[in-house]
């Protein structure tokens, strides 16, 4: 018998069950060359998650300095896709903050590339280059990836 294939809109955010954020950076530690992990996010088993040329990244990304702030225009921003045994890395997207902060106008979001697939154990890592003397705060920052989720249906 053959199992039925579900296959939907899909949100990866920082509040997907699957994401985990890193650790805030120390205050104006940044240096305007070293990258700073915002997340990762890890395929679960028995899912793929495909991100197709109409996909979109939007983000927020704060800082962790005394008065926190919403980081500069001009901050780097990449996103790679890395396969399940750690092996190989693909960057996906390679950016700046202006071009994903807009989650408003769907005509300013960041789209892909390409399509490609987030299989089951494989990982999304997003990095920021925080400024000289700007820190990174994953846990007040915010994003969206849009893609389509696919699994299989159980069957008996």
């Amino acid at each position: 018998m053959t199992r039925k294939i579900i296959d939907v809109p899909y949100s990866i955010s920082e509040a997907d069950p699957n994401w985990t954020a890193s650790a805030a950076t120390t205050a104006a530690s940044g240096d305007g060359v070293t990258e700073a992990k915002l997340g990762e996010y890890l395929c679960p088993v028995g899912l793929t998650v495909v991100i197709l040329p109409l996909s979109t990244l939007a983000a927020y990304l704060k800082d962790n300095e005394a008065a926190p702030a919403e980081l500069t225009d001009g901050t780097p921003v990449r996103i790679v896709h890395v396969d399940s045994a750690g092996a190989i890395v693909f960057d996906r997207i390679k950016t700046v903050y202006a071009g994903i902060k807009d989650f408003a106008d769907a005509n300013k979001l960041k789209r892909f590339q390409g399509r490609f697939a987030i299989e089951q154990r494989e990982k999304l890592i997003f990095y920021v280059i925080p400024a000289t003397g700007v820190s990174l705060n994953p846990a007040a920052s915010r994003f969206e990836i849009t893609g389509r989720r696919v699994s299989k249906l159980l069957s008996i």
